[in-house]
């Protein structure tokens, strides 16, 4: 009798067993898919960050080590920023668009105390103007991800950028053409106590999107300088 008896408690035990089991699983499968989705969540509000044209703010994604080494000053952080971003938008044929989105692809799932606290991820950018799909399709053909460009890590229990690895990019032949040859003082020369107005016609029916971008970081960074709060739409608009 007392067997018997003892045959459904050991399965009423075993069951909860399992269930606690399950329900660990589930917990650390959710936490661990969290956790990779704010990989991507940093990158995106990254890149949202420069669409609204605020490069020093954009910063605020990156690591310590990434800010206080080779961008030691808030004019290299801004410029990096402005760069890359240009670097992007011409590699992708997108220079006259004020609105893009970012496709992002980890090179690996992170799993806590098995993979390393770094993640590469490769980088997308496609137009987001519906109503020019097709020539968006027709620019874009051919244009992959580029591998491997922004590297994350863990940095207190949170993601950060710690490199936006250019040089061994797809990439790196339009930023360095940009960086070497692109004047990016051609507006405004930022000086050791101020900023200095250059000389150079500002014509808004012959400027370039390239130009127009140029103008408006050149105010944004007059802005920073005279500590002006910037609004997101503030700027001039890059198509005619």
């Amino acid at each position: 009798m007392s067997s018997i008896m003892k045959k459904p408690s050991i399965n009423l035990m075993v069951v909860f067993i399992i269930f606690g089991i399950f329900a660990a699983g589930s917990i650390a499968y959710i936490s661990v898919l969290g956790e990779n989705q704010q990989i991507n969540r940093i990158i995106v509000a990254y890149f949202d960050t420069l669409k609204d044209g605020m490069y020093l703010e954009a910063c605020e994604s990156f690591s310590s080590n990434f800010q206080n080494g080779q961008l030691s000053s808030n004019e290299r952080r801004m410029n990096f920023n402005f760069l890359l971003e240009l670097s992007l938008l011409t590699h992708y044929n997108l220079i006259e668009s004020s609105d893009y989105k970012v496709e992002l692809k980890r090179s690996n799932v992170w799993v806590p105390y098995m993979s390393s606290d770094v993640v590469h991820v490769s980088v997308l950018l496609k137009r987001k103007d519906a109503r020019r799909l097709f020539y968006a399709r027709s620019n874009e053909q051919g244009k992959d991800p580029i591998d491997n460009l922004i590297v994350v890590v863990r940095e207190k229990r949170t993601w950060k950028i710690k490199e936006l690895a250019v040089a061994d990019s797809s990439l790196a032949g339009i930023y360095n053409d940009l960086r070497q040859n692109f004047d990016l003082n051609k507006y405004v020369q930022m000086t050791s106590d101020g900023f200095r107005f250059n000389s150079a016609e500002i014509n808004f029916k012959t400027s370039s999107p390239t130009d127009k971008r140029l103008l408006n970081f050149s105010l944004y960074k007059i802005q920073k300088l005279l500590n002006v709060p910037r609004k997101k739409t503030q700027g001039f608009p890059l198509s005619h």
